[in-house]
């Protein structure tokens, strides 16, 4: 449950905070006051998306804090997101979300003091809390949104099947695409076999090695510098052997030698003398093996001009194939590979087809009998949904509303499989006996649809075990008698959930175990949102106001507004 809700500079709201109950929270209040945006300040904290002009004008960000309770055992799905995200609640089973929202459109969001991004808090918002405003009402119109509702109360199992089922059918459609790439027109599979032919000729003639143009490059380079590269290997040779046109003496070598044998003949006199001639020794042989190596390249460093033209040819063809095929060497061989494994499927395509059509009818098959346990499945869940949605709206006083749950099948001698099986659902009622049942969108008021939302939510609440329920002014279009029918069901509802709902009626807030006033303060510059929790006494102004709109908690509307609270009262105990 949603037991503290703190909204600081969001929208008209300047700073807010106060608790919500465990059963039926009831928010009222003046129009233009805040009351939704009370509501959008959870959704916010729970992962719905804000942009910059939610942000209070005036202020650099907009904060949420919530603190939530959970339990192990009534809020299983929660506990299960929290556990895959990292996050254990507190001892006590505390969570506590926070959410910052910047001008600038930065989010900063929070799980128990730990970082997570806006998709980990919409992820646990889906598990945690489910919101209907007037708006979800009017997804009742479309037939599209029925089969959803139905999924949703057929219960996990039903979800794992549906899954497994769509796993299926991604496999199916793949098949479908390679027998399509496969199944092209005699004259353009000649023209791909011709052009992937001439492709794996010419890059295999070729005969190309991994790195070839790299190796290349660099002897070229050397080839191009041969004759600088020669003039320095000698000169450098002529320093260190003291042969040659750059002889001055005795070579390098020679010299650094001859001091280690004059350095040895005094090392008897002191040891420092034997540990320099020591060192020179080691300088001498790694001059020597220098001057070897020198040698060796520079009898190397030759070159005639075939091997250059041969380098250039080289070179030149491979760029040519890197202007077809690749960047690099690499980048070529990989499309030849890829070209031979087009190739041979082409060759082969006939009979490669043929085995894909094989595969594509036993996926059918096995699609089928997924989709039908679907079907199955859904029937049956139809049937309690059906009983359950009757009741609902019996409590409701829609007593004599039928209320039917109608299949449509895709199946057919080419079954057309869609993402949710083969079946199309469509809600139909009858509002009156005899009448045979139709679509909603054909004689649902709005009003009508309220409560029939209203039924259908109360029974996936019993499946789904979400443990806070929000309703947002979905009372519009009802009064009279159904007005206190539908504050019942509210009642009813929220001892097995936390209910929070934003209303209009007398009668709801009338039976609410907590009520929430929402009012502003308006200055020259600003409107500010102020929330009062209500006392007893305040609640019997408040409920007076929602009666006659004085507020004043005098005179009859007093006694009127105490008279509902009782009469309420016996309604959710009896």
């Amino acid at each position: 449950m949603l037991s503290y809700l703190t909204v600081k500079n969001l929208a008209i709201i300047d700073h807010i905070s106060f608790d919500f109950e465990a059963g039926m929270n009831c928010i009222t209040g003046e129009t233009g006051a805040g009351k939704s945006i009370i509501i959008d300040s959870i959704c916010y904290l729970l992962g719905e998306k804000m942009t910059r002009d939610t942000v209070r004008r005036g202020s650099s960000a907009a904060e949420i804090t919530g603190i939530f309770n959970v339990d192990d055992q009534k809020t299983p799905k929660v506990n299960e997101v929290l556990s895959d995200i990292g996050i254990e609640p507190e001892e006590d089973g505390t969570v506590i979300i926070s959410r910052s929202f910047s001008e600038q459109g930065k989010n900063i969001c929070r799980i128990n003091d730990r970082p997570v991004t806006v998709s980990t808090l919409k992820r646990l918002g889906e598990v945690l809390c489910d919101v209907h405003g007037q708006h979800d009402a009017h997804s009742l119109l479309s037939s599209q949104n029925h089969i959803r509702f139905l999924d949703a109360f057929a219960g996990p199992e039903f979800g794992r099947a549906l899954a497994d089922y769509r796993d299926k059918l991604h496999e199916h459609k793949e098949t479908l695409k390679l027998v399509d790439e496969l199944n092209v027109d005699p004259m353009r599979r000649a023209q791909l076999i011709d052009l992937l032919t001439f492709q794996v000729g010419e890059i295999s003639s070729a005969a190309l090695k991994k790195g070839e143009d790299e190796e290349l490059e660099a002897r070229q380079k050397i080839i191009d510098n041969s004759e600088k590269i020669t003039m320095a290997l000698g000169e450098a040779l002529s320093l260190l052997e003291g042969k040659g046109d750059y002889d001055s003496g005795s070579g390098a070598c020679s010299q650094v030698d001859d001091a280690a044998t004059r350095l040895s003949s005094i090392e008897k006199f002191s040891d420092k003398f034997g540990n320099i001639a020591k060192r020179l020794k080691e300088a001498y042989f790694i001059l020597d093996d220098a001057a070897g190596d020198l040698s060796a390249e520079l009898e190397n460093a030759g070159f005639d001009e075939e091997e250059a033209k041969e380098v250039e040819q080289r070179i030149d063809l491979i760029y040519d194939l890197k202007r077809k095929y690749g960047r690099t060497v690499d980048d070529i061989i990989a499309f030849k590979a890829e070209a031979e494994e087009k190739l041979d499927k082409l060759l082969s395509s006939e009979e490669t087809a043929k085995e894909l059509l094989k595969k594509s009818e036993k996926e059918i098959k096995e699609l089928k009998e997924k989709a039908y346990i679907l079907r199955e499945m859904r029937k049956k869940a139809a049937e309690v949904l059906t009983r359950g949605v009757v009741k609902a709206l019996a409590d409701i006083e829609m007593n004599k509303v039928r209320f039917v749950v109608d299949f449509e099948s895709f199946d057919g001698d080419t079954p057309d499989f869609k993402e949710n099986g083969l079946d199309g659902v469509e809600f139909l009622i009858s509002a009156n006996p005899g009448e045979d049942p139709k679509p909603l969108s054909r004689i649902a008021s709005g009003g009508e649809l309220s409560r029939i939302m209203l039924a259908i939510k109360s029974c996936l609440a019993d499946v789904d075990m979400i443990p806070v329920l929000i309703f947002d002014e979905i009372d519009t279009g009802i009064s009279g008698s159904a007005a206190a029918s539908v504050a019942e069901k509210f009642y009813r509802v929220s001892r097995g959930h936390q209910l929070i709902c934003v209303t209009h009626l007398a009668p709801i807030a009338a039976i609410s175990d907590r009520n929430i006033f929402v009012g502003k303060d308006m200055d020259d510059d600003h409107v500010r949102t102020e929330a009062e929790i209500l006392d007893e006494e305040g609640k019997i102004k408040e409920v007076g106001r929602l009666l006659d709109g004085s507020g004043d908690g005098t005179g009859i509307t007093r006694i009127h507004s105490i008279e509902l609270i009782e009469r309420m009262r016996k309604r959710a105990v009896s």
